[in-house]
């Protein structure tokens, strides 16, 4: 028998209008966003970035690169999103499952074996992959801190694939090389300082685009091709991190503005429509590291890849992308040097249980 929350995503993907209105697009440049508004109930909860600045969360450094630990200290619930990176400790890191942490001892919530943590569910280690490949040094301490910086979807693709460690790496190299920054500004090949490198036409792009009342999320359409969809249970939540997932999308807007345009024979509406009800979906579900459960599910033909986290029958954050060179992520995901890589610090790179 289905999980409850396998059948509510897959009952998003039979029909996204139950759920979502789209507003009319809005166009710049090679890239058009659809506007979406929440139907129906949403949850009350903040984003990691509001919890950090006001002092009630702590992101710490462990002994592994893939993970890290929480130290929630607030009063509600607060969401760590699937694809947000932080700044700091040994390494910059992405964060490749969404988290809703339970607000301070209300209640108690997974916690790996092996670390030491308060018996009131304060403390969470969370799964991350590095996106600095050539740093394992303290800058100042072993905190993070959120960057406001989200990782750009053909990175998160392959972050939510099995390809493992290795292949994001290889993938902000290509990124780095394709939208033409110098090593020498990103000297660790830190994504973030890559994306920084870019950010005044990043933010030229993003700022054309204008929020709708009661907007949760955003369909974008690049060089005529849908790419991808972000949207939260929490408007708020939308508000405080458009600026960011918008972000994400323009570096990739801006990495094919020299591509040709696909031609666009229907209404952006129909190809947001008929691409979930034609996609051929695959789910697996499993506990989450927080509250609820996380879905994740990919297209039979691998061109597609996402990731939800369903909690009171709500999806908190539902992320889903495409990768247009499915050929070449395909090798990539099947290589073994890009699933057993070992990076240059004396241990090797957990693998996922």
């Amino acid at each position: 028998m289905k999980s409850a929350s396998v059948q509510l995503v897959e009952s998003f993907f039979d029909n996204p209008l139950r759920f979502l209105k789209l507003e009319e697009p809005q166009r710049h440049g090679n890239m058009v966003v659809l506007p979406l508004v929440l139907k129906g109930s949403t949850l009350d909860f903040i984003c990691v970035s509001e919890a950090e600045k006001q002092g009630k969360i702590k992101i710490v450094e462990t002994d592994s690169v893939e993970l890290l630990k929480v130290i929630n200290n607030s009063d509600q619930q607060v969401l760590i999103p699937f694809g947000v990176t932080v700044h700091g400790g040994k390494q910059d890191r992405t964060i490749w499952e969404p988290i809703l942490l339970p607000a301070r001892g209300k209640q108690q919530v997974f916690r790996r074996e092996g670390f030491d943590g308060a018996n009131d569910g304060k403390e969470v280690i969370i799964p991350a992959k590095c996106i600095e490949q050539s740093r394992w040094r303290i800058r100042a301490n072993l905190n993070f801190e959120p960057s406001n910086i989200r990782l750009n979807p053909k990175a998160a693709y392959l972050a939510m694939s099995p390809a493992g460690q290795g292949a994001v790496w290889n993938e902000i190299q290509e990124l780095r090389d394709q939208i033409k920054v110098e090593q020498g500004a990103a000297p660790t090949q830190s994504y973030l300082d890559i994306t920084r490198n870019k950010q005044k036409k990043i933010d030229s792009l993003v700022n054309k685009f204008e929020n709708v009342n009661d907007q949760c999320g955003v369909a974008v359409f690049i060089n005529g091709e849908f790419i991808g969809i972000e949207f939260y249970a929490n408007p708020n939540a939308w508000r405080v991190m458009s600026k960011e997932i918008l972000g994400a999308f323009a570096v990739e807007a801006i990495r094919d503005e020299d591509k040709p345009a696909k031609e666009i024979k229907d209404h952006y509406h129909n190809l947001f429509i008929n691409t979930f009800r034609n996609s051929g979906m695959n789910f697996t579900v499993r506990k989450g590291h927080g509250l609820g459960d996380v879905v994740e599910f990919n297209s039979q033909d691998g061109k597609w890849r996402g990731i939800t986290l369903a909690h009171e029958n709500t999806m908190v954050q539902f992320y889903l992308v495409k990768r247009e060179d499915t050929d070449k992520t395909a090798k990539i995901e099947n290589n073994q040097q890009y699933r057993q890589r070992i990076i240059p610090q004396p241990f090797r790179i957990p693998q996922r249980r």
